[in-house]
């Protein structure tokens, strides 16, 4: 909806009067006959709103109804802004509440990497720790047959 005041260039407080004298002066330097022939068609458009413009806010009823109109236009405007706001606020806190699932998804998946490396590690140290203790009671049972073989052969001797 175009702003009547503003087609007329004056403010939605202003008097009869003034809205008078804005429409004479715009008249004057819009009116076709006194255009050069490029510009007259602009300037019968434009005298077109101007005189429609005229003819509501020069009549206190057809004021009033288009003031009411306005109000309501603005309000709706207002309204439609105001859930728009509402509605990115909305979005905004759904994409911050993932992006927080999402992190604490990541930090969960990090903790059961490193739990499990922890895992594959102190199963190792034990894998190596067995080694270890093996090759020990194998050395040590080589040496006890070692000795063993050498204490019968020294009996054998007779030492």
């Amino acid at each position: 909806m175009l702003n009547l005041y503003e087609i007329l260039e004056v403010s939605e407080k202003a008097s009869k009067e003034v809205i008078e004298k804005a429409y004479r002066v715009l008249a004057k330097k819009y009116h076709p006959d006194l255009q050069v022939d490029a510009e007259k068609q602009e300037a019968e458009r434009k005298m077109k709103e101007i005189n429609e413009a005229y003819d509501i806010l020069i009549d206190e009823e057809k004021r009033k109804q288009y003031d009411l109109e306005l109000e309501q236009e603005r309000q709706e405007e207002k309204e439609k802004i105001e859930q728009e706001y509402k509605t990115q606020i909305e979005n905004d806190v759904q994409k911050r509440e993932q992006n927080r699932v999402y992190t604490q998804n990541q930090e969960v998946v990090q903790a059961n990497e490193n739990y499990q490396r922890t895992q594959a590690i102190e199963y190792q140290k034990k894998q190596m720790q067995m080694e270890y203790e093996n090759r020990q009671k194998m050395q040590n049972e080589i040496n006890k047959a070692y000795n063993d073989a050498y204490y019968t052969y020294l009996r054998r001797l007779r030492i």
